[in-house]
C-alpha cells in the first residue's frame, strides 16, 4: 500500500501541494497502481478546488483518507538517535478529537468522502497499542484503521518489515486494524543519504520490495507530498520503483480496500 501524507500547512508552500497533486495523480493513473492520500484539513482548506478536482477526475485511482487537521502529534515522540534525545510532545484528547472530526467534517463536505482511515502525525511505536483512550477517541468517531506503527523501540528507524497489521483487539477495538509504515520514511531516509541521491533512495527501496517479494510481507510505504517532489519535480524515483515492483508482480492497493478485505477474512472464520 502507498500512502502519501499530504500536509504541507504553510500557505506560501503550497504550491508544493498543488504541483504534487497534479504529478502524482497523472503519475499512478499512467501506471494503474492505486495510492491513498492522507491529508491534513487544513492542507485541504488551503487547495480545496485543487482536491475536488483531483477527486473527480482520479477517483478510480486514489482514495482519500486523513492526517489530522493540522498535524497535531496523537503520542509524544521521545526520540533517540545518533546519542541524542529529542522530545516531541503529543496533544491533548481534546485536541486530538477536535483534529480529527474537524477534518472528517471536511472530507465529507468537500470531497463526499466517508473517511475511515488516519495516519498519525510523525508515527510512534507499538503504534497506538498503549493507548486505547486514544483509539478510543478514534473509533467514536468512525475511525476503523490506522497507520500509526512508523518508529522503532527509540523511537527512530527504521521499523521491521517483520511488523506486520494487527487489530486492536486486546485494547478492546476488535475493528480497528492498524498499519504500519515499515522501513524509513522517505524523507527520513533522504535526509540522511542527501536529498540529490536519488539512485541511492531508490536502491534502498528495491531493497525492501526485493524483501517483502520474497518474503510474502504487506508493506506500508509512506511518501509526502513535499518530499515527493524535493529535487524530482516529476517524481521519476517514485514510478522507477512502482514499475520495478509492477516487473516482480507486487501486488497495490488502497488501503481502505485493504482493511476490507482483511475484515471480510476475519469474519469468515
Amino acid at each position: 500500500m502507498i500512502g502519501y501524507d499530504v500536509e504541507t500547512l504553510d500557505e506560501k508552500s503550497g504550491e508544493e501541494t498543488r504541483k504534487f497533486l497534479k504529478v502524482a495523480s497523472q503519475l499512478h493513473r499512467d501506471l494503474g497502481v492505486p495510492a491513498t492520500f492522507f491529508i491534513c484539513g487544513k492542507t485541504l482548506e488551503d487547495n480545496l478546488g485543487h482536491f475536488q478536482a483531483i477527486k473527480e477526475r482520479y477517483s478510480d485511482i486514489l482514495d482519500f483518507q486523513q492526517h489530522t487537521y493540522s498535524h497535531v502529534l496523537l503520542k509524544t515522540v521521545c526520540q533517540e538517535r545518533d546519542g541524542k534525545v529529542e522530545v516531541f510532545k503529543g496533544g491533548t484528547l481534546e485536541q486530538i478529537k477536535e483534529e480529527v472530526a474537524r477534518t472528517n467534517e471536511l472530507l465529507g463536505k468537500y470531497l463526499e468522502v466517508n473517511c475511515i482511515g488516519l495516519t498519525g502525525p510523525y508515527g510512534y511505536y507499538r503504534g497506538l497499542a498503549d493507548r486505547p483512550d486514544i483509539l478510543e477517541i478514534l473509533y467514536s468517531l468512525g475511525i476503523c484503521f490506522t497507520r500509526t506503527y512508523a518508529r522503532n523501540a527509540n523511537d527512530w528507524q527504521p521499523v521491521e518489515f517483520e511488523i506486520q497489521l494487527f487489530w486492536y483487539e486486546p485494547q478492546g477495538f476488535p475493528d480497528i486494524l492498524e498499519f504500519p509504515i515499515q522501513g524509513w520514511q522517505d524523507c527520513i531516509l533522504r535526509n540522511r543519504i542527501g536529498w540529490s541521491n536519488t539512485s541511492g533512495y531508490l536502491k534502498e527501496i528495491k531493497k525492501g520490495l526485493d524483501y517483502i517479494s520474497k518474503k510474502g510481507l504487506v508493506w506500508g510505504y509512506v511518501q509526502h507530498d513535499w518530499s515527493s517532489i524535493r529535487e524530482d519535480p516529476e517524481m521519476r524515483t517514485t514510478r522507477n520503483f512502482m514499475e520495478y515492483a509492477l516487473k516482480k508482480d507486487v501486488k497495490f492497493y488502497f488501503y481502505q480496500a485493504y482493511y476490507e478485505k482483511c475484515k471480510a477474512r476475519k469474519f469468515q472464520k
